[in-house]
């Protein structure tokens, strides 16, 4: 029994490094993005330039081939009051 558990945890490091890597790169570009698109508000800005960061399976903002049917795009805009964001 527990030569299954040193096993299986062995078996997740390299997995568990992997996804805390790329979660990392990603939330560092995310809080770049963020910054940007803030600053563009300040200044007035009523459209956002938006990269997607896919990360697994989370839907992100020009999932869809429709901006009307993009639900995540449009709930974006709405967090950062712009009227629409745009695919850089």
């Amino acid at each position: 029994m527990g030569a299954l558990a040193l096993g299986s945890t062995i078996a997740l490091v390299r997995p568990v490094y992997v996804l805390n890597k790329t979660t990392v790169h990603r939330s560092i570009a995310w809080d770049n993005q963020n910054a940007g698109i803030r600053a563009d508000v300040a200044e007035g800005a009523t459209e956002a330039t938006y990269r997607p960061m896919n990360i697994g399976w989370l839907a992100e903002p020009f999932f869809t081939s429709s901006y009307e049917r993009d639900w995540a795009a449009q709930c974006a805009a709405r967090y950062y009051q712009v009227d629409r964001l745009r695919r850089p």
